[in-house]
């Protein structure tokens, strides 16, 4: 499914993860790093683009220069709910609404699964406030949950 989003300045486009996208999606990755991902982190992230991210539905969002966000779903279904994986945005698209339209894409596949009643994620302090936007609540804080200076956030949507 690819589909084409006309945003203020330019057009984006999203479509699947492929394999080949993956340098692309680890420069998204470091372009965040170290204020909202840990340097720690990459080695997790690079073996989910060769795995996992081929499995579930994983979007990658385009414009004329190429890979400026991705980000995934993943089902739960013996929980009734769905989990927001790895979603990022270019540092340099931040603030143009890159980010609003792949969380609008990734709540739109998971609104569409008759199993699912809530879609949890788990964010940073510097991103919580973004999601609460959509009606995501916190359901737990780790203080350095991702490293030093990096808090983990738990959060949840309740779908019905």
């Amino acid at each position: 499914m690819t589909s084409n989003l006309t945003g203020s300045v330019q057009s984006i486009s999203s479509r699947p993860y492929v394999l080949e996208d993956s340098v692309a999606c680890l420069a998204v990755f470091d372009s965040n790093v170290p204020h909202f991902f840990a340097e720690e982190e990459r080695p997790q992230y690079a073996e989910f683009l060769t795995g996992l991210a081929l499995q579930r539905p994983y979007l990658v969002f385009e414009d004329a220069t190429g890979i400026i966000a991705c980000g995934g779903l993943e089902t739960l279904p013996e929980k009734r709910t769905a989990f927001l994986s790895w979603g990022m945005v270019a540092r340099d698209h931040h603030g143009k609404g890159v980010g609003r339209l792949l969380t609008q894409a990734r709540l739109e596949l998971a609104r569409n699964l008759h199993d699912v009643d809530s879609i949890t994620l788990n964010t940073s302090q510097h991103t919580k406030g973004f999601y609460e936007k959509f009606g995501f609540v916190t359901t737990r804080v780790t203080p350095d949950g991702y490293g030093v200076g990096l808090d983990r956030w738990d959060m949840v949507l309740t779908l019905k």
